[in-house]
């Protein structure tokens, strides 16, 4: 038995005790969840298709029948092959009267009207168009069922995850040996990227986020772009933020390398940042403390040396089929950690003109505390 019928049967349960018909999976992280089928990559921008509002999953309590798009159906008929909880998969042409099909399906599988399940991430128009053709259908979020699933691994999902986290390690070793004084970011997240692919991953899990920081530099943290044309050079440092997709689970990574040998307090903030890591770890024992609680323990080691203000976001997040999913590591988020979640514990300190030290590893909660996934130095790195 795969890992998803299992899955399904919960989720249909559930559906049952909610007062649910069914659920319309629209292509996210819960239909990869619950039926192993795979999104496609992503653009930056949006690339609409032909009937894209009823592309998804209909689940019912007895059946799964996909439809997609004609320009996504060959890779969803793939995806499908070895999936015998997927019945069928329509494909939708150009010209095609969606409303029609849609009416049929819904009607056929007892849905019109009805109460269904749809992903966070679905598009508005799926909502619209569907309560278009059939009046008084009432929609809830997937998530309301699948979070806690979701956040809870099971041994062989932190196998894939630590396999993408030991990758992510041997990207970064690649990197370093070809870093150069006057690389700028963007030359830096180019290498980053050409070692996500020479390493037979999928790509990117997020923006790749390249950073150089030091004297000499106008500080700016916001802003679209992740890399810029900043140069490295003696004195500044390199802050790393990158993080692949591998077998359908993402990793999410960081460390810094420095321009230099670096001068004291550098060394003394490199030193606090990982004590605030080491130390947030350790608290991360299943039963007995809050996300919240764990962003506190961490905090609490850079706050009293000073640099307060200077760690300026939460300490992580929930990772797995997403790279960010809840829980979340942050002041205001009172969920107990249990056995297999995994989290980012990603502590930094920012001093404008000076430094921008982050450690990021992807870390399972265990009975005594939290376990890296990545195997990677944490001692200072130097250029």
């Amino acid at each position: 038995m795969s890992r998803f019928e299992p899955r399904l049967q919960k989720f249909r349960e559930q559906m049952e005790e909610k007062g649910w018909s069914g659920a319309f999976l629209a292509p996210s992280g819960d239909m990869e969840y619950l039926i192993g089928v795979r999104r496609q990559r992503p653009h930056a921008t949006q690339g609409h298709m032909h009937g894209e509002w009823f592309y998804g999953a209909i689940l019912t309590p007895s059946d799964c029948v996909f439809v997609a798009p004609y320009l996504a159906h060959h890779f969803i008929a793939r995806e499908a092959e070895d999936k015998p909880w997927i019945s069928d998969v329509i494909k939708i042409d150009d010209g095609d009267d969606i409303h029609t099909l849609a009416k049929q399906l819904l009607d056929k599988h007892g849905l019109a009207g009805k109460t269904l399940g749809v992903p966070r991430e679905a598009m508005a128009s799926v909502v619209t168009e569907i309560q278009q053709v059939a009046p008084g259908t009432v929609f809830h979020s997937s998530w309301e069922i699948t979070a806690d699933m979701r956040a809870i691994k099971d041994a062989e999902e932190i196998e894939l995850m630590r396999n993408a986290s030991r990758t992510t390690d041997a990207i970064f070793d690649d990197v370093r040996k070809n870093l150069r004084y006057g690389m700028t970011e963007t030359d830096v997240m180019m290498e980053v990227e050409h070692q996500m692919l020479k390493h037979n991953t999928e790509g990117s899990s997020f923006v790749t986020g390249i950073r150089v920081k030091g004297p000499g530099i106008h500080d700016v943290l916001e802003g679209v772009s992740r890399a810029g044309s900043v140069e490295a050079q003696p004195g500044r440092v390199i802050a790393f933020d990158f993080g692949v997709v591998l077998n359908g689970y993402v990793s999410d990574f960081g460390r810094t390398v420095h321009c230099g040998e670096p001068d004291a307090e550098l060394r003394r903030i490199h030193g606090l940042v990982m004590q605030a890591q080491a130390e947030g770890m350790a608290a991360m024992k299943a039963g007995q403390i809050t996300a919240q609680d764990v962003d506190k323990t961490a905090r609490s080691i850079i706050a009293e040396a000073g640099y307060g203000p200077n760690f300026f976001h939460r300490l992580g997040h929930g990772i797995g089929i997403d790279v960010h999913e809840p829980p979340f590591l942050a002041k205001g988020d009172d969920t107990v950690l249990e056995a297999g979640m995994c989290f980012t514990v990603e502590p930094s300190i920012w001093v404008s003109g000076k430094c921008f030290t982050r450690v990021e590893d992807v870390v399972v909660v265990g009975p005594d505390g939290g376990t890296s996934l990545n195997e990677y130095t944490r001692e200072i790195l130097v250029l």
